[in-house]
């Protein structure tokens, strides 16, 4: 029984130091592991005098877009324009049949011509042997035959359909044969060298808000392009439901890159400039439950790496890639612009000249 206790003793007592042992060695190993150092990007937050702007999201609209219509009914004779041309205004676009107006208007022509002699006769006769009821009804006859020849004439023009301005054609809607009736679009016809841009802001800016006022323009359709325009006239009356006026502005177009109907962020620059700290939108981390950037802290006494914070921010307007700073962050101070998600408070950085490279999302992972 003896043995059997001081065995089991021996047992227990090894199991006990050799755990403890492990623990030790554990510690140790952590305790002795260098800290690792992260590469990343960062700047300076810069002190800038900005414009004091407007918001607003609105959408463009063409100076003049038609959809291209006939005002006389007809068959499709001749189609000469094919779609998305550039026309001119008065280039002809469709040709309708007009062969049995062209004759009406023949035979409308010959009796102008009869009724004109015979006034011709009539007047050359002294009134004695000629009354002037007979004179005046020659006259009036000649008058109205010479309007039926006018008015053939003006409805076998309207079968000569012509661009009313120049632009940029749509898709075709008509074929050739087809039989139209008045009113019916044959293209769409858009003008795109100069856009009109139509929105609301609040009743509070309407002081702010006048003809002349620049606005800068943005739109998903060039993203990394900023158009400028001008406010040319704004609604008499503010929309009671809304408490919004409406505003129009125009906007060159040169390239023709936007279209009428997109959805454009506008900022209407005000009068007064303001003093802001911006950072690049890069550095700022956007999450639910607030703002924060990683704000790089000096080099402590005998550290050869230095070290980040996370400081929590919030932000303001955004213009060409940078954020306003409205907290937390300061002129001068140096934040981290890429590498963050590898971050934690306290570790240590080193910093690269270089941008970091962007991860390859289309990769397979295995």
């Amino acid at each position: 029984m003896l043995v059997m206790l001081i065995g089991a003793g021996v047992v227990f007592g090894g199991v006990y130091g050799f755990i403890q042992f492990k623990n030790m060695k554990i510690a140790e190993f952590f305790a002795n592991m260098p800290t690792p150092v992260i590469t990343v990007t960062t700047t300076e937050a810069a002190a800038q005098t900005w414009d004091t702007t407007v918001p607003a999201v609105g959408t463009l609209r063409a100076l003049n877009g038609v959809d291209v219509t006939t005002s006389v009914s007809g068959q499709v004779q001749k189609i000469l324009f094919e779609s998305g041309q550039t026309v001119k205004a008065g280039q002809t676009l469709v040709i309708l049949d007009s062969d049995i107006l062209q004759a009406t208007r023949d035979a409308a022509k010959a009796e102008s011509q009869l009724a004109e002699a015979n006034f011709e006769r009539v007047s050359a006769l002294k009134l004695g042997t000629v009354s002037q009821a007979r004179v005046d009804e020659n006259q009036f006859a000649l008058a109205a035959a010479k309007a039926r020849v006018a008015a053939l004439n003006a409805e076998i023009a309207k079968k000569t359909i012509t661009a009313p301005f120049d632009g940029v054609l749509g898709i075709r809607q008509i074929d050739l044969g087809q039989y139209l009736q008045p009113g019916v679009a044959i293209v769409n016809l858009q003008n795109l060298e100069s856009l009109r841009v139509e929105f609301s802001v609040g009743q509070r800016d309407i002081r702010e808000i006048v003809p002349g006022r620049e606005i800068r323009v943005t739109s998903d359709v060039v993203p990394d392009k900023v158009f400028t325009g001008e406010i040319t006239s704004l609604e008499p009356r503010v929309d009671r439901a809304t408490g919004v006026i409406g505003v129009e502005a125009t906007l060159p177009n040169p390239d023709g890159v936007l279209r009428p109907g997109v959805f454009v962020n506008v900022e209407v620059n005000l009068a007064d400039k303001r003093d802001v700290v911006v950072v690049p939108d890069s550095s700022v981390s956007y999450n639910l439950y607030g703002d924060f950037v990683y704000v790089v802290e000096p080099k402590a006494d005998g550290a050869e790496h230095p070290t980040v914070k996370r400081v929590v921010v919030e932000s303001g307007d955004r213009r060409d890639g940078n954020v306003v700073i409205k907290s937390g962050v300061n002129a001068g101070e140096t934040v981290v612009t890429s590498g963050q998600l590898k971050l934690s408070p306290g570790m240590q950085i080193a910093e690269s000249d270089e941008p970091m490279e962007k991860p390859d999302v289309t990769a397979q992972p295995y």
